[in-house]
């Protein structure tokens, strides 16, 4: 019996997957998700339409591991990875995901068309929802080891109430229902609210310092809620 191979066979197999994605990003921000074809990306990708259902299984397996790339990348940079771990990193990666829906409102509202457009099915599969909170509860359970959570905290509840709050008010956006401006603000906003209960009395005190900043409606932009942030990380 032959033995089982790796998820890759080579590097030039997980190059090539590397260079499908892309070609699939650079898609997603020019064209809407239903009007992009795998034989349009197999032709951009210099592989052939089979290659794209061996490793992608379907379209919307494709499109799903595009979107889920460009959350990667955000949780992988230098900005997220050398904030403080715990609380801060969370809101860290937060502030710069929705940062990238500012930058690029279109992109995002496509990638978010894809991941909401799933089935439960695919879901099971692919887990791209389930991805955001997975790396939520792992961040929690680094802030639970760094005593900035109480000791009775279940992080994989509180891993559940920060993804349906990001993922709400991503939503509400996609909608139409609030500019990507208050977007930014609402999603640190709701991680605050999600982490205040759990937190112990001092990263509790500098979430609520936070939270004051950036519900005072005379703030500048970028002021004092950075300057808050940059509190904690110190």
């Amino acid at each position: 019996m032959a033995k089982p191979r790796g998820r890759y066979a080579s590097p030039a197999q997980a190059e090539r997957r590397k260079r499908i994605l892309r070609e699939t990003l650079k898609l997603l921000q020019e064209e809407p998700p239903a009007e992009i074809s795998m034989a349009q990306i197999a032709d951009l990708s210099e592989v052939s339409t089979k290659t794209l259902y061996n490793l992608f299984k379907s379209r919307s397996g494709l499109l799903l591991a595009a979107a889920a790339q460009t959350r990667a990348d955000i949780q992988s940079s230098a900005n997220v990875m050398s904030a403080p771990a715990g609380i801060s990193r969370i809101l860290e990666l937060t502030r710069r995901t929705m940062d990238t829906f500012q930058r690029s409102p279109e992109f995002m509202e496509s990638a978010m068309s894809v991941v909401v457009g799933i089935s439960a099915e695919e879901e099971a599969e692919h887990h791209r929802v389930g991805m955001t909170q997975k790396w939520f509860h792992e961040a929690l359970l680094v802030a639970k080891s760094e005593d900035q959570l109480l000791p009775d905290t279940d992080c994989i509840e509180l891993s559940q109430l920060l993804a349906a709050s990001q993922w709400g008010v991503t939503l509400m956006w996609q909608k139409g229902i609030i500019s990507v401006e208050t977007l930014r603000r609402q999603a640190v906003i709701k991680h605050c609210l999600d982490l205040m209960p759990f937190c112990r009395r001092e990263t509790r005190n500098w979430l609520n310092d936070l939270l004051g900043s950036l519900t005072t409606t005379t703030q500048k932009p970028g002021g004092n809620a950075q300057a808050s942030e940059a509190r904690l990380a110190s």
